[in-house]
Parts: C-alpha cells; sequence; structure tokens
C-alpha cells in the first residue's frame, strides 16, 4: 500500500460521535442558525476538530459509548475540501503513533488486515479525544463556566 492509499483509506473514515453530545454541538456549531447563545465556531466538523485539538492537550480521552449512542459523522477528507487542515490533523495524529500503536517503519511491510487495525486505531484515536473534548465542553457550558468570545477555545486550550 503506497502513502497515498493509506492516506486516503483514512479519509474515507466516518468519525463517530456521542447523541449525548448533540445538545453541546448545537449550542457550538454553525448549523444555518441565526442566532445562538454563544459566538458560533463554523460548521459541525471544526467544533469537531476544535473538540478533538481540546481533548488531546487536556489529556481527555474517552472512550465512545456502544455504537446504538453513537452517531456517524462526515467523511474525514470532506472536512474542509481543498484545504491543508485534514493534512495538519493528520499531522497531529500521526505524532502520536506510539498510543496508536504503529511504529512508521512498519508501515510499508503490513499487510492489508494489520493497516485496516492501525485506520481503526487513528479513527479511535480521534474519537475518543473529540469525545473527551465535547465531554470537557458540555460539562463547562452546563456549569455555566464559559465566556462567550470569539476566542473561546483558544482561552480554553490556555487553561
Amino acid at each position: 500500500m503506497t502513502a497515498q492509499e493509506f492516506r486516503n483509506n483514512i479519509l474515507v473514515k466516518k468519525p463517530r460521535y456521542a447523541k449525548s453530545k448533540i445538545p453541546v454541538i448545537e449550542a457550538f456549531a454553525n448549523k444555518g442558525q441565526s442566532k445562538s447563545e454563544y459566538s458560533q465556531f463554523g460548521p459541525i466538523y471544526e467544533l469537531y476538530i476544535y473538540a478533538f485539538r481540546l481533548g488531546l492537550k487536556k489529556g481527555l480521552k474517552l472512550p465512545l459509548p456502544p455504537r446504538n449512542s453513537t452517531k456517524d459523522f462526515v467523511e474525514i477528507g470532506k472536512w474542509k475540501r481543498d484545504s491543508s487542515l485534514v493534512d495538519f490533523l493528520l499531522m497531529i495524529v500521526f505524532s502520536h503513533s506510539e498510543e496508536i500503536g504503529f511504529d512508521w517503519n512498519d508501515l510499508e511491510d503490513m499487510d492489508e488486515k494489520e493497516l485496516n487495525v492501525v485506520v481503526s486505531n487513528i479513527v479511535e484515536f480521534i474519537e475518543s479525544y473529540a469525545n473527551g473534548g465535547l465531554q470537557y465542553l458540555q460539562e463547562e457550558w452546563e456549569n455555566d463556566n464559559l465566556i462567550n468570545s470569539s476566542y473561546l477555545f483558544v482561552d480554553l486550550m490556555n487553561e
């Protein structure tokens, strides 16, 4: 498998999120609403990426609940199409290869089954930290600890 094929296998994956996080997603993601209590942070995929970065920064790895309590998200490759944002996100993910359970030097020699496990682990890595970030955001929101600011995520990352 070439590096491009490996990347493409990741880009077609649809990470999931917990259905219990829908209220916080709706409160912070721009879904075409004209008004919101908080500044909107763009489409849902942007909020998902912010939550992933927040969860990773704060070490908030939280596994998803069972599949019947989750919802599929849009494919990774459709996040900010024709942008380097997804590549930047993947570089962040790849910098945690030991946590994900792969060695860059071994990728070339892996068979398809082993590569599929690596891709699944990458998606699970993103999901668990995004879930942790969404949980943190939800708790802060429910406890009225958030200041309505266009720099909300920057402020949360700096705490």
